[in-house]
């Protein structure tokens, strides 16, 4: 494993992690947290560029557009981490998510093969993500029964 720095690496998972925890809460607000003030999105659906935002505010109101699962479960797995120097590292994080909505008065389950491509940049001291490019990689619709 090259460039290890333990510290850094469980600083950057927490703040992935934290990215699902407070996203399964529907609380985009908490972006303001992890994703830096002039954050760089770009969200792909099936290859191809669906979304982007050049700052965080722009960020959370289009995730809040997309309007509030009834429970939803996202689960991280593995990431991948490269540091430049002590400062900037990029990696990369494996997700799943698992959103049930009401469809014609019935929950439906959609569940979504997320990866997440970032750059990280280290200010004052803590980890923020600086750039997202996110791929929905595929999509699932498995029965609830």
């Amino acid at each position: 494993m090259s460039n290890f720095r333990g510290q850094d690496r469980m600083e950057l998972k927490a703040l992935v992690d934290y990215y699902a925890t407070e996203s399964d809460k529907n609380n985009q607000d908490c972006y303001v947290e992890i994703f830096r003030p002039d954050i760089k999105l770009k969200v792909y659906f099936n290859g191809k560029l669906g979304m982007t935002a050049n700052d965080v505010q722009d960020m959370i109101r289009q995730y809040k557009a997309f309007g509030a699962a009834k429970v939803s479960f996202h689960m991280n797995g593995q990431q991948s981490l490269d540091f430049q120097d002590d400062t900037h590292a990029t990696g990369t994080c494996y997700a799943l998510a698992s959103l049930v909505n009401e469809e014609n008065g019935k929950d439906k389950l959609t569940v979504h093969a997320v990866r997440y491509q970032d750059k990280y940049i280290k200010v004052d001291g803590r980890w923020w993500i600086a750039e997202r490019d996110q791929f929905f990689e595929w999509t699932a619709f498995p029965s609830l029964s």
